[in-house]
C-alpha cells in the first residue's frame, strides 16, 4: 500500500513539473494516464504479507534433556517371623525327672541297697539315665548341654562313713552345718569346695544298711525354693 502511495505522489509531482515546464496538454495527459495505469496494475496485484521468520527451536543435547525417572525399587519381601523356640529335644542320657522318681541305689562291693523316692517339679529337671550306685538330678532347661560342673543334686549310697569321707583331705573351706532330717533320717551337714565346685552335703546311716550322701552344688535349697522342695520330698522304701 505504501508503494502505491509513493507512485501516486511521484506521478502528481511529474505532472506539476511538466505543467510548470510548459509541456503540452497532450503530453501531460499522456503522462497522467500512464501513471494511473501503473497505479491500477499495482493495485490489482495481491498484497504480499511480509513473512516473519519462525525462530528455530533450540537444539537440546542429551545432557540438557531431563533424566529419566529412576526405576521403582522393589518392595522388600516380608520376612516370616521366627518360629517360637521349641522345647529341648529329649536326651536319652538325661530324661525328664518330672514327677515321682523311684530308684534303687546300691553300695559298690556290698549287698546294701536303698529304694529312693524323690519328686521333682513338672518342668526343667532332668536325671541321669544310668546309675552306678547314685542318682543325679539337674535343674536345667536343655538336657543336651549338661556338663561336669553344672548345678545338680546327687544321691550316693556308700558302704560306710569312711567311703563318704574318702576325699575329705581334698576338701577346702569345710564348714559344719546344722543337721537336717531328710526322709525321716537325721543327717549331718557341711559345706566345702572340691574340684572347683562348692558343695553342700548331708550324710547319714540308712536303716537298711549303708550310708547315704546327698550332695548339692549350684542349687538353691533355702526354704521355699525348688531345691528345698525336692529335698523335702525324699522318702525311702
Amino acid at each position: 500500500m505504501k508503494k502505491v502511495q509513493r507512485t501516486l505522489a511521484a506521478a502528481l509531482a511529474a505532472m506539476m513539473l511538466m505543467a510548470l515546464a510548459g509541456c503540452s496538454k497532450g503530453d501531460v495527459t499522456k503522462e497522467v494516464n500512464s501513471g494511473l495505469s501503473d497505479l491500477k496494475a499495482q493495485a490489482a496485484e495481491p498484497a504480499v504479507e511480509p513473512q516473519t521468520e519462525t525462530p528455530a527451536e533450540p537444539k537440546t543435547d542429551a545432557a540438557s534433556e531431563p533424566a529419566s525417572e529412576p526405576a521403582a525399587e522393589p518392595e522388600p519381601e516380608a520376612t516370616a517371623e521366627p518360629a517360637p523356640a521349641s522345647a529341648p529335644a529329649d536326651n536319652p542320657d538325661y530324661p525328664s525327672a518330672a514327677g515321682l522318681n523311684t530308684q534303687t541305689l546300691e553300695a559298690f562291693g556290698t549287698d546294701f541297697t536303698l529304694v529312693l523316692n524323690v519328686t521333682c517339679p513338672d518342668q526343667g529337671w532332668y536325671k541321669s539315665a544310668t546309675s552306678f550306685g547314685d542318682l543325679k538330678l539337674f535343674p536345667t532347661d536343655d538336657p543336651s548341654h549338661i556338663f561336669s560342673g553344672d548345678p545338680r543334686i546327687t544321691f550316693e549310697l556308700k558302704s560306710g562313713l569312711d567311703k563318704i569321707n574318702y576325699y575329705y583331705d581334698d576338701f577346702e573351706n569345710v564348714e559344719e552345718l546344722t543337721p537336717r532330717t531328710i526322709g525321716g533320717v537325721e543327717m549331718a551337714g557341711r559345706t566345702y569346695k572340691n574340684v572347683g565346685m562348692w558343695w553342700t552335703e548331708y550324710y547319714g546311716e540308712m536303716p537298711t544298711g549303708g550310708w547315704l550322701a546327698i550332695k548339692i552344688s549350684g542349687v538353691d535349697i533355702d526354704p521355699g525354693t525348688e531345691g528345698d522342695t525336692v529335698l523335702n520330698s525324699v522318702t525311702f522304701g
